[in-house]
């Protein structure tokens, strides 16, 4: 679904990213590499195909829209380092025609000699892309209203949003939450949860249902 921001057009796609064409860019939040075999490490029983799996997604996305350029709002990879960084790095270094900027989230603590090796640009948040504010962690609401010239995308929370159908039935599903000043993105990673989000006026929810992204008001 395409919506109009700030006078700029950004496709909400049914990948949880955000695709913008006239800068060819793809933002996306909150990846989590690395948290499945983390799990795996402390004995919990977490498939291991999920890197493989989430590996393939950024390859559909590059192969789909040609981005010059791709964003992580932060919480790119989950935890301390394992072998699910190298296939990560392999996978950069096999697209190096594509520009990886990451600005880091709370859980990305590798050390920085890690990303020194890969063609992955890292900086801290905020991160000014003409006229949007990129962070991980979403601005505060009341410094917003003082600047009411900032425009806010940011992850961290993997916002979801639960509909109710008949009788005590209902169903959940990520989505995009979209208030007067901020874009908050769901999260990328498959192996993340949800956090339902409380639908209040003036704010809008793109739904993720199946194939479609829907206005959920």
């Amino acid at each position: 679904m395409q919506v109009e921001i700030q006078n700029e057009l950004l496709l909400l796609s049914v990948e949880k990213i955000i695709y913008w064409e006239k800068e060819s860019a793809i933002l996306m939040a909150d990846v989590h590499l690395g948290k499945s075999t983390h799990f795996r490490k402390a004995g919990i029983a977490v498939p291991n195909e999920l890197i493989f799996i989430e590996i393939d997604k950024f390859k559909k996305l590059i192969n789909k829209y040609h981005p010059k350029r791709i964003f992580f709002l932060g919480d790119l990879f989950h935890s301390h380092l394992n072998i699910e960084w190298q296939l990560f790095t392999k996978f950069l270094d096999e697209h190096s025609s594509v520009e990886f900027i990451l600005i880091k989230g709370n859980h990305d603590i590798l050390p920085d000699i890690h990303y020194q090796f890969t063609n992955l640009k890292v900086t801290d948040e905020p991160y000014h892309l003409n006229p949007f504010t990129l962070t991980h962690h979403p601005l505060d609401e009341n410094e917003l209203k003082k600047n009411p010239a900032i425009f806010n995308i940011a992850g961290h929370i993997h916002p979801g949003i639960s509909i109710k159908g008949k009788g005590k039935s209902s169903i959940k599903m990520p989505c995009f939450h979209l208030k007067a000043q901020q874009l908050v993105l769901p999260a990328f990673g498959d192996f993340t949860g949800l956090m339902i989000q409380r639908n209040t006026l003036n704010e809008s929810f793109y739904g993720i249902a199946g194939k479609k992204v829907i206005l959920i008001k």
